[in-house]
């Protein structure tokens, strides 16, 4: 009787202490920082890139956007970081990458390569 109180206070400790520790990451979630580099053709000059600037800056979480535009190619780049909560559930509501093609297609822009990069929180 006396190992089955044991077990079953140890059992209780183990299950408090797991629901606490899970309760306390959906309190606390998890930070990412992300670069995407998204190559296009069809632009003309750097300013027709920085028009992009205000739709890109309306997409859920971009917190910084640079235009390159690379002159003897005719083509450019949209540098665009993201700082969000990491998903949890499938009703999140999160930066999308197809956005960044729908806004390059929308100003007549042909998409080339999208790379991206994490990058540590400050």
């Amino acid at each position: 009787m006396k190992y089955l109180k044991l077990t079953f206070l140890a059992f209780s400790c183990f299950f408090i202490c797991s629901v606490s520790k899970g309760q306390s990451s959906k309190q606390n979630p998890k930070i990412t920082k992300t670069a995407y580099y998204y190559s296009f053709e069809g632009a003309k000059s750097l300013s027709d890139v920085e028009v992009l600037k205000d739709e890109l800056f309306a997409l859920k979480g971009v917190t910084e956007f640079k235009p390159i535009f690379k002159f003897e190619k005719n083509a450019a780049q949209i540098i665009v970081i993201v700082k969000e909560k990491e998903r949890t559930s499938e009703g999140d509501k999160l930066f999308e990458i197809t956005d960044l093609k729908k806004i390059l297609i929308k100003h007549g822009y042909a998409p080339l390569e999208l790379t991206m990069e994490s990058l540590p929180i400050e």
